[in-house]
């Protein structure tokens, strides 16, 4: 009967029965049939009628009473279609994770991966953002576990490292060539290539160039690894970056490494509220970020 009375419908705004036939890729006699239907329904009353003067077919009043109906009647059958669909995503398993962007490009779709073969039933929600928004979406409830990188956040959450990376200074090789040694001078007076402010990498690179003494010049910033790495490869600067992300460039010779005066580490972590116990997903996707963590290996 649902289907018969969209019909009608169709037919008393369209005032055509072939136009409605066409919208909806019925024959005429089927618009026909299904009107003929709804009259039938209503004791046989007489729905549609078609004007003298213009050829096209009205609504009779009683027609227009069932048009108003049916209207109220098909809106509230979609609005619960809309309800029962929000009840069932409300009732299944879904893990919100928000990433800073280093572990975000780099590790997670390993994560992701392993996690989806163990846990196929789990609806996954990501969002990629710098570690100082992440850390605001875990403290308004908007995320399930943040990952991050950065040294200093904003909020009292339980933190666990779960993998060491370094922080790295890299350029072209032809760039590299002009380093044999450490010189913060020489490094004051190149291009450099970093991240946005609130990022994981920005607060590294802060402490570098300041423990350092290093007077930088001129630089551009961007909120991209990505783009990154991709401007520092064709030769136009140099950046103080995850060795994470440039991994693959530092094997295939792409980059390479300029000597600095000591090593610098730093630890990725995930975080979580405080005082929330640990779900089942949650923890399901902790040992998948663990059995992928242990599997990293940085080029030399």
């Amino acid at each position: 009967m649902f289907e018969e009375l969209r019909t009608f419908l169709e037919v008393a705004e369209s005032k055509s029965f072939t136009k409605t036939a066409k919208k909806l890729n019925f024959s005429q006699p089927t618009v026909s049939q299904h009107v003929k239907k709804i009259e039938i329904y209503f004791n046989n009353i007489t729905l549609l009628t078609r004007s003298a003067s213009t050829k096209q077919i009205e609504l009779t009043e009683e027609g227009l009473t069932v048009y108003r109906r049916g209207k109220e009647i098909l809106d509230l059958l979609d609005r619960t279609f809309e309800e029962l669909e929000e009840l069932q995503e409300a009732g299944a398993q879904t893990l919100r994770v928000g990433t800073s962007m280093t572990i975000g490009n780099c590790l997670l779709p390993k994560v992701l991966k392993v996690f989806s073969r163990q846990h196929p039933e789990v609806k996954l929600r990501v969002t990629i953002d710098n570690t100082y928004e992440i850390a605001e979406l875990l403290s308004r409830e908007q995320i399930d576990i943040g990952l991050i990188e950065g040294k200093e956040i904003a909020h009292n959450f339980k933190r666990v490292d779960f993998l060491t990376d370094n922080m790295i200074l890299v350029a072209a090789p032809e760039i590299a060539a002009q380093f044999p040694e450490f010189s913060a001078s020489q490094l004051g007076k190149m291009l450099w290539i970093t991240r946005e402010k609130g990022s994981g990498t920005e607060q590294y690179l802060k402490g570098f160039i300041e423990s350092n003494y290093i007077k930088v010049e001129n630089k551009i910033e961007y909120n991209s690894n990505f783009a990154i790495k991709e401007v520092v490869r064709e030769g136009l600067g140099v950046t103080f970056i995850s060795q994470l992300v440039v991994n693959d460039e530092l094997k295939s010779g792409e980059l390479r490494k300029l000597p600095i005066n000591k090593e610098y580490p730093r630890k990725l972590s995930y975080i979580l509220p405080e005082e929330k116990t640990v779900t089942q997903t949650v923890q399901g996707f902790l040992d998948a970020l663990l059995q992928v963590s242990q599997a990293v290996e940085f080029h030399p």
